[in-house]
């Protein structure tokens, strides 16, 4: 089952990022962007790494804000490439120790701090 969760959602992502014109409008709008200052934050430079097949840690450095959708003309659905990315890292047991965490803390307390209500 996990290898054609992986396959789907790998082609989502390709229906997505083949699409992106590079036009780089998004940028101005990313409020990670505007933090870390380099391409690859960008939705852009996700989005060329996507295509490329270059699934990695760093699509979640995006906080899903939707902002780059809103600016993009062509209306791309970038943060559901990103979010399908990261279901491949975890499928493939590569994401980050922090997705671990809030998911044991969900599992256990049913909130992703691991609060115990009274």
């Amino acid at each position: 089952m996990g290898n054609l969760e992986v396959e789907n959602a790998r082609e989502e992502i390709k229906e997505i990022v083949e699409k992106c014109i590079k036009c780089g409008m998004c940028r101005s709008v990313c409020p990670v962007l505007r933090v870390l200052r380099e391409e690859q934050f960008s939705p852009r430079g996700k989005a060329i790494l996507l295509e490329k097949n270059f699934f990695e840690k760093i699509v979640y450095d995006c906080n899903l804000c939707k902002a780059c959708e809103k600016k993009c003309p062509l209306n791309l659905e970038l943060c559901n490439a990103f979010i399908n990315a990261r279901k491949i890292l975890v499928l493939n047991k590569k994401e980050i120790s922090e997705n671990k965490e809030m998911i044991k803390n969900l599992e256990k307390t049913g909130n992703i701090f691991g609060i115990v209500e009274e």
